[in-house]
């Protein structure tokens, strides 16, 4: 991942330029399910925008991802494409129109594969590929865009995948899209996401896990790990861009988390965004009745039968969503 392009990314996601599919959601829709199954394939990651000297009339066409075709204009001679993208713990979507087109092999609803061939450019025309998140993206926009994400994650594909719901209060775990239990978990006691160390609050992001304990702890607050320990490693990039925005690390600092988290290894652990994040049991039974799931210092919190239970299928490397 570069380590350049993504705090100005980060600001643009703030201002809106990417629109979460969340938004779009119903009541009825299981949320595990909408952000690991979309209807339409997520992009695996994104092409540049190729320059128009290189594509010159009759030339063909290619989809810079994964997408979904929403839009033919016959007049306007264009065709745009949805594209689905996972950004830290979002499903995100970004709309790429291609214009003048002919020959448009493609109408509303063709799903297409990142390289295919959409149509070619119309003779007389110079290509246009704009993108339009909350609004359209200036072409220095685009090409940061794209630049940043031409390799992005696949969850579905992942060996072992762990998804967390602060809303559900759950968490399924998952071996290549394919789900294989579901449990209950508890949070940090304070309510909202991870900001600072000591806020007590769980984040939510895309991490790793990056080490195990079962057995005997030591220390005043041993009893609480409910004798199993499965630590992540935050803070991750976006957690390090929020920081580093809000001067709470420096720039050093920020590249240094985002290799690591990059490489699936631990972060930095003693700057003021925090550390010590992870999963573990509990001192006894608890009920989500007779504590909210408010329990612990910014940890997930498991049933202490259940983190036995799944310990020896989360290995070390395991991709794990909290959103």
């Amino acid at each position: 991942m570069s380590s350049s392009p993504l705090p100005v990314l980060a600001v643009m996601w703030a201002l809106g330029l990417f629109l979460p599919l969340g938004a779009q959601a119903t009541p009825t829709v299981d949320a595990f399910d909408a952000w690991l199954h979309p209807s339409t394939p997520p992009a695996d990651g994104f092409d540049p925008l190729p320059a128009p000297s290189r594509a010159p009339a009759g030339s063909e066409v290619r989809a810079l991802a994964h997408g979904r075709v929403v839009a033919v204009d016959a007049k306007a001679q264009s065709l745009t494409l949805e594209h689905l993208f996972y950004e830290n713990h979002e499903l995100l979507r970004i709309r790429a129109e291609y214009a003048p087109l002919a020959e448009r092999k493609l109408g509303p609803g063709d799903t297409v594969k990142r390289g295919q061939g959409l149509g070619r450019v119309a003779p007389k025309g110079r290509l246009s590929v704009t993108l339009h998140g909350g609004k359209r993206l200036s072409n220095t926009e685009a090409r940061s865009f794209l630049q940043a994400r031409a390799r992005l994650p696949q969850p579905a594909q992942e060996p072992v995948l762990l998804l967390v719901s602060h809303t559900d209060q759950a968490m399924r775990l998952y071996t290549r899209g394919r789900e294989m239990a579901r449990v209950e978990v508890g949070f940090g006691q304070a309510e909202g996401r991870k900001q600072v160390r000591g806020d007590n609050r769980t984040p939510m992001g895309m991490y790793h896990v990056v080490q195990k304990h079962r057995g005997t702890f030591t220390g005043p607050y041993a009893e609480y790990y409910g004798g199993h320990w499965i630590r992540l490693n935050y803070p991750n990039t976006w957690d390090a861009d929020r920081g580093l925005a809000e001067g709470l690390i420096t720039r050093e600092v920020r590249d240094r988390i985002a290799r690591a988290w990059a490489e699936r290894k631990p972060t930095e652990s003693s700057t003021r965004l925090g550390s010590g994040i992870g999963f573990h049991g509990w001192v006894g039974p608890w009920t989500r009745e007779e504590t909210g799931g408010r329990l612990s210092w910014g940890c997930v919190v498991m049933h202490t039968p259940d983190i036995a239970a799944l310990y020896e299928k989360i290995p070390e490397g395991a991709m794990v969503v909290l959103f």
